[in-house]
C-alpha cells in the first residue's frame, strides 16, 4: 500500500532482469510505449498552483485519514502483461523441444487470461524485477488477480468492432490477441523442425520471432497496451457516452465499505492504466524514464505506487529525447491529478461547468497520452530507416524486426481512443499499409520502396499529431 503523504489537490472548477525491452539501436527499450513541441496539454488538464501538490494522493471524503485512491486492478493487468513478455523471452529451444502448440498455447494463455477458471490464483509467484530492483509484491494477489482477456473492448464493452490494421480488419481485440498466441506457438513449434533463417540464411536465434520477420513478444505486449490499457482509459473510465459509467458516475455515495464513490474510482482505474508512480509529477523526466524510485527507502519496488510502467514511462523517454522540450508525460499526468481534485473538491454530484472542466482535464491526459504513443511511433520509424538505408554489413535482422513489431503493435493500439485523430479519413487503414500489412518488409531489394513508405507515415503521423520537425528528426 502506499505509504506517503495524503493530500488533497485544489482545483478550480473554471480552469529482462527488467520487464522493459531490450535497448536496440534506437536507444531505448522501453517496455511498453506528445503533441507539438509548444508545450501542448498545458493550461487546462494541469491545474496546478504555487504550492500544490503534484502526487496522486486524495483523502477519503467517508474515511478520515485515508487514501481513497485505488487501482489495484489495472496495476494488477499490467504486471501479468510483463510476467507475460518475460515468459515469452524464457521459452527457449531446450523448453519447445517436445511440447505440442496446444502446451504452448496453454503456457501463454495462463498469463492472458489469469482468471480462477484458468488456474490462476493468488499465489502466483511474481517473476520480473522493477529496473532491477526487486518488487515488494511476490506474488501476483498482493496486486491483483485480473485478467488481461476479460478487458479488451469485446469482452468487457460488449463491443464486436473488429481491430483495423491487422488481417482483414473483422478479428475483435480479444481474438487478434488470440491469434497472435497461436502464431506464437506456431513460430516455437516450426522450430522443432528447422531452425528459421533471416533472407541471409543466418539461424534466428529468438525462438519468438517468425521468419517472415514478425517478433510476436513485442507485438502482443505493445498490442495488449492499446488494447487493454489504453481502450479501458479512453473508452471506458474516461469516456462520457454511457449514463453511469465513466465521467457520468455517482459522486455523492460512498461505494460499499470503500473510501471513494464510483466517479473517483473510475478516474483512478483510468489512471492506473496510464502506468505512473504516484510522485511522477514531482520526479525529474530523467527519474521518471529510470522508470522507479524508493520513495520510502526500503530497497524494495512497490508496483502500487512506486513504479512506472505502460505508457507513462514511455512518455518520459519522448520527453527526454524531444528537441522541443515536451511534457507528454507530465501533462497527461498533472491533468489525471487535476481532474482528481475537482472530482473530490465537488463533494457530490458535478454541475455542469465542472462536467465540462473534467472532460477538459479528460481531454488533456488522453492526448497527451496518445501523443506520446504515436512519438514512440515516429522513433520505431526512424530505427527502421536506420536499417534499411545501412550498408549490408552493419544491417541488423534481430533489430530491424523488433522495431517493427513494436511499431505495428502501437499503430494498432492508437485507435482504441474513440477520440483519437487516426479515427480522421482513412487514415488508421493509410498507416497500416503503409508498414507492409502483417509482416515487415525483409528482403533487401524492397528495402528502398518500404524506406519511401516509411517517409510518409512519419508524414501522417505529423499531420494529425502536429509534430516539430525538429522532433520528428530526434526521435
Amino acid at each position: 500500500m502506499f505509504v506517503g503523504r495524503v493530500v488533497l489537490v485544489s482545483v478550480a472548477a473554471s480552469s529482462m532482469a527488467l520487464f522493459v525491452g531490450c535497448p536496440g539501436r534506437t536507444g531505448e527499450g522501453e517496455g511498453e510505449g506528445e503533441g507539438e513541441g509548444e508545450g501542448e496539454g498545458e493550461g487546462e488538464g494541469e491545474g496546478e498552483g504555487e504550492g500544490e501538490s503534484l502526487a496522486y494522493t486524495f483523502e477519503s471524503r467517508f474515511d478520515a485519514g485515508v487514501d481513497s485512491v485505488q487501482y489495484t486492478g489495472q496495476a494488477g493487468r499490467h504486471l501479468l502483461l510483463q510476467e507475460l513478455k518475460a515468459q515469452i523471452g524464457r521459452t527457449d529451444d531446450v523448453f519447445i523441444d517436445g511440447k505440442t502448440k496446444q502446451q504452448l498455447v496453454d503456457r501463454f494463455t495462463f498469463l492472458f487470461d489469469f482468471s480462477v477458471a484458468n488456474g490462476g490464483t493468488a499465489e502466483e509467484p511474481v517473476t520480473v524485477a522493477a529496473f532491477g530492483t526487486p518488487l515488494l509484491q511476490t506474488e501476483i494477489g498482493q496486486v491483483s488477480v485480473a485478467s488481461l482477456r476479460d478487458k479488451t473492448r469485446d469482452i468487457d464493452l460488449a463491443d464486436p468492432t473488429g481491430v483495423v490494421g491487422w488481417g482483414d480488419g473483422t478479428l475483435t481485440a480479444s481474438e487478434v490477441a488470440e491469434e497472435l498466441i497461436s502464431a506464437l506457438a506456431d513460430t516455437m513449434i516450426a522450430r522443432q523442425t528447422a531452425i528459421p533463417q533471416t533472407p541471409a540464411s543466418v539461424n534466428i536465434t529468438q525462438t519468438f520471432v517468425s521468419a517472415a520477420g514478425v517478433d510476436y513478444q513485442q507485438l502482443l505486449e505493445k498490442f495488449l497496451l492499446g488494447a487493454v490499457a489504453f481502450s479501458q482509459n479512453c473508452d471506458d473510465y474516461t469516456d462520457d457516452e454511457t449514463a453511469n459509467k465513466g465521467l457520468l458516475s455517482d459522486n455523492i455515495v460512498q461505494v460499499a465499505d470503500k473510501p471513494y464513490t464510483e466517479l473517483e474510482h473510475a478516474w483512478d482505474e483510468g489512471f492506473g492504466y496510464f502506468g505512473a508512480a504516484r510522485l511522477y509529477g514531482e520526479r525529474s523526466v530523467g527519474e521518471n524514464v529510470g522508470g522507479f524510485v524508493d520513495d520510502n527507502a526500503d530497497t524494495k519496488a512497490d508496483w502500487l505506487s512506486e513504479v512506472n510502467y505502460g505508457h507513462a514511462r514511455t512518455a518520459a523517454v519522448r520527453d527526454d529525447s524531444s528537441a522541443t522540450n515536451t511534457t507528454f508525460g507530465q501533462s497527461a499526468f498533472r491533468a489525471y491529478v487535476a481532474g482528481r481534485g475537482l472530482i473530490s473538491a465537488a463533494d457530490g454530484a458535478l454541475d455542469e461547468a465542472q462536467l465540462t472542466q473534467l472532460k477538459l482535464h479528460r481531454d488533456a491526459a488522453e492526448q497527451n497520452w496518445e501523443k506520446a504513443l504515436a512519438a514512440t511511433a515516429v522513433t520505431y520509424v526512424n530505427g527502421i530507416l536506420a536499417e534499411l538505408t545501412a550498408a549490408p554489413e552493419a544491417y541488423s535482422f534481430t533489430n530491424h524486426t523488433k522495431l517493427w513489431s513494436e511499431l505495428k503493435g502501437v499503430l494498432l493500439a492508437l485507435q482504441f481512443n474513440p477520440r483519437s485523430p487516426m479515427h480522421t479519413g482513412t487514415r488508421l487503414v493509410d498507416a497500416h499499409n503503409l508498414v507492409g500489412g502483417d509482416a515487415p518488409v525483409i528482403a533487401a531489394a524492397d528495402f528502398a520502396d518500404a524506406a519511401s513508405d516509411l517517409e510518409d507515415l512519419k508524414d501522417l503521423l505529423q499531420t494529425a499529431y502536429g509534430f516539430a520537425d525538429a522532433d520528428l528528426a530526434v526521435w
